[in-house]
């Protein structure tokens, strides 16, 4: 079966509201939805915001084993799109491209980064008939479990551990909570209900040299003034929400984040299934993955994953299927707290899928995966032909080397990269070479 995907990252029924969305998360969406490029196959067909430098495209199509010319990635073929919203995704002109698409000969299954109501909305305008999407996710389900205030009632329901926190819906909400979980360590962190990698969190600190941590945005929290300005933050009123409900929580200093994805089968296809462990580069805000997380004590091991399957398991029961995406962190005395989940992909699927297809299903056992998401390029032909002179490609005789797995060189001059060694010292090693190589060259205007 044709599957055809389509990169709805960032959509109005992904974040709370599209308007407000900042402009690094606007400028990065088209990056996260590249990713979805290491998912095809041949046959498929991808919606995207902005069109993908063809090499990049035929870099994944060798590694993967697909034909790149055999893959249709549409666009709207508007230079100033970045989000694939409905008003986007039922333009007439590509609402009629994607019908002729679906026509083609071959059965059409349709998939999106979020399968949320406006992939279904997309699938009956596209004529691929009712059940296309399943009744759960057409009715809002995907997206319920994208809800941090929904996660954190169903932690509680659980009793799956979470950091100390409130949920705020006015501004009285925000002040109280403020009041009390401050005291606790000295800063708190504000999240917005719904968002993505980080984009809606807002560190607030007494002490400047609390290190920041899965955010880029910071407040002082020492007098009424900075409380004025947490809460324009905010944007609560007295009475409601008018930009969504916050989560406010304890913030804790110097703990490691770690991200786990989980398959929900169908019914009859077993249990839900852990596909990966790792660990979030913060750099403060995620620039990375290491995969599988390195030196996690075993207990604390196994306590991460076996409350991730809970959570999994309780989705499934209430009628998700796909893969979730699991955020924890673990303090440095080893206590464990869960952050979130998120019923889609995450910035680590493409990266799992990738190293399954070319070290094995269960290559974590034997090997170690290292991302980052800015590497200096001047373009990806340039890179790709950079990596091959210095002998830093991925090699398949020794299942070690550099692959490109994103590109943002228009936009931040920087690439997505992951290198995969048998264990973190080799994988570093490689790292080493890598990042002199392309900033001196990306400084200079090129590249080998």
């Amino acid at each position: 079966m044709r599957r055809l995907w389509v990169a709805n990252c960032n959509s109005e029924y992904m974040v709370d509201r599209l308007d407000l969305l900042d402009r690094r998360e606007l400028e990065v969406t088209p990056v996260v939805a590249a990713r979805m490029v290491w998912l095809l196959r041949d046959g498929d067909a991808m919606v995207m915001a902005q069109p993908l430098d063809r090499a990049f495209v035929a870099q994944v199509g060798a590694l993967m084993g697909f034909d790149a010319q055999k893959i249709d990635l549409i666009t709207p073929g508007d230079a100033g799109v970045r989000v694939l919203d409905q008003e986007v995704l039922h333009r007439p002109a590509l609402v009629s491209r994607l019908r002729e698409l679906v026509a083609e000969p071959g059965e059409w299954e349709i998939r999106g980064y979020l399968s949320d109501r406006g992939i279904d909305a997309l699938a009956r305008a596209l004529g691929l008939g009712q059940g296309a999407v399943s009744g759960f996710d057409a009715a809002g389900g995907a997206e319920l479990f994208n809800s941090k205030t929904v996660f954190r009632a169903m932690a509680a329901g659980l009793g799956i551990p979470v950091p100390d926190g409130a949920v705020c819906s006015t501004r009285g909400d925000l002040e109280r909570a403020l009041d009390r979980l401050a005291a606790v360590t000295g800063a708190v962190i504000v999240k917005a209900d719904r968002c993505g990698g980080g984009a809606g969190n807002l560190l607030c600190r007494a002490d400047p040299g609390i290190p920041m941590s899965g955010t880029l945005a910071v407040r002082p929290l020492t007098g009424q003034e900075d409380r004025a300005a947490i809460l324009a933050h905010t944007g609560l009123a007295a009475t409601h929400a008018p930009h969504g409900q916050v989560v406010v929580e304890v913030y804790h200093p110097g703990c490691r984040s770690l991200c786990l994805e989980v398959d929900c089968p169908a019914p009859g296809d077993g249990p839900p299934r852990l596909l990966s462990f790792g660990e979030m580069l913060m750099e403060p805000a995620i620039n990375g993955f290491v995969m599988p997380a390195q030196d996690l004590p075993d207990p604390v091991r196994k306590e991460v994953a076996d409350q991730a399957l809970r959570l999994a398991t309780s989705m499934r029961d209430f009628g998700y299927r796909g893969l979730v995406n699991i955020d924890a962190i673990i303090s440095p005395g080893g206590q464990v707290w869960f952050n979130e989940v998120n019923a889609r992909l995450g910035g680590g699927t493409h990266l799992h899928h990738l190293a399954a297809h070319l070290l094995g299903p269960h290559w974590a056992r034997h090997h170690v995966l290292v991302s980052r998401d800015d590497l200096p390029a001047a373009g990806i032909p340039q890179l790709l032909s950079a990596l091959q002179d210095h002998h830093l490609a991925f090699d398949p005789a020794t299942a070690t080397g550099v692959v490109i797995t994103g590109d943002d060189t228009l936009n931040r001059g920087t690439a997505e990269y992951a290198v995969l060694a048998p264990d973190l010292p080799a994988a570093r090693h490689l790292e080493t070479r890598l990042r002199p190589l392309t900033s001196a060259a990306a400084a200079a205007g090129n590249l080998p």
